[in-house]
């Protein structure tokens, strides 16, 4: 392979974009809940480790008072931080660092004085 041959390889691997990660939302069961339920709940986490996906839970259960983590599983407090996390995960639409950069940009808006009307 010629020296232009693998720069052009670099080049190429450069400008190609990164796969997206999927990502998989799941909610803890309740503290109560039934064996049956907790079961099912580890599958869903088993089936995305499988796949690759980066795993957020809703969980009501505080972070110290959690008995156990379990690696390459993200716990979150609320829904609304996992898809704070998935939106920085994202691509931008408009070449910002992440999709969550775009719509902070958006939301400082442009502020315009009074005026006459």
């Amino acid at each position: 392979m010629s020296t232009l041959e693998r720069r052009l390889t670099k080049l190429e691997d450069a400008f190609l974009t990164p796969p997206v990660q999927a990502f998989c939302l799941l909610a803890e069961p309740l503290t109560g809940a039934t064996i049956e339920a907790w079961d099912e709940h580890r599958q869903q986490i088993e089936e995305a480790k499988a796949r690759g996906d980066f795993i957020a839970v809703v969980s009501p259960v505080k972070q110290g008072d959690r008995p156990r983590y379990d690696k390459g599983v993200a716990y979150f407090a609320s829904e609304f931080e996992a898809r704070l996390v998935e939106a920085s995960m994202l691509p931008s639409e408009r070449g910002n660092d992440s999709l969550l950069a775009d719509v902070l940009k958006d939301a400082m808006g442009n502020v315009v004085g009074p005026g006459a009307w």
